[in-house]
């Protein structure tokens, strides 16, 4: 029987224990957990590895993306990262997104938000302690921006995130 494909996007060295649980709890499901680390993306020698995790995307019929603190790698010579661009694939092939925030970086990202706009300050050189870059917040932004697939749920441990993915997968699936 075919069991659904589950995507997890996400920066590896800082959210590499909530990609581990995430792999158990997607096989405890009977879904199939597709992670980069565990050799689910096929590499193709004729491509970029980059491009490789992208080509996996649409092969997928759920796509989780964890934003943590950590931008990670840039997309080839692109002005967005790698996990980014995988997002980007979801979107464009209208694969189910459901969006994790690390809750202090959803908390400095309501803080830069609310301070982008004041001319008082420059809001570029605010110490945001749980990023290393703001171009993360623009990609928290890029997807709220969405006009649907666009729901971001903060988390503080992988509990949350399980909690969270039963309750969304049992109402996809009803």
């Amino acid at each position: 029987m075919a069991s659904p494909k589950i995507f997890i996007s996400s920066t590896w060295y800082d959210l590499k224990y909530i990609r581990s649980n995430l792999n158990f709890f997607i096989n405890t499901m009977g879904y199939e957990p597709i992670l980069s680390e565990k050799g689910d993306v096929y590499y193709n020698p004729k491509q970029h590895v980059q491009d490789s995790c992208i080509n996996e995307v649409p092969n997928c019929q759920i796509f989780i993306l964890i934003i943590g603190g950590r931008y990670g790698e840039p997309y080839k010579s692109a002005d967005y990262s790698i996990t980014n661009a995988e997002y980007k694939a979801a979107v464009n092939y209208k694969i189910p997104i459901f969006t994790l925030v690390e809750e202090p970086v959803y908390n400095d990202y309501l803080i830069y938000v609310k301070n982008k706009d004041n001319k008082e300050i420059d809001y570029k050189k605010i110490v945001y302690p749980s990023v290393d870059s703001i171009k993360i917040f623009d990609f928290i932004a890029e997807v709220k921006n969405q006009s649907i697939n666009n729901a971001i749920v903060p988390f503080k441990d992988f509990v949350g995130i399980e909690s969270y993915l039963k309750q969304q997968w049992a109402g996809m699936f009803f």
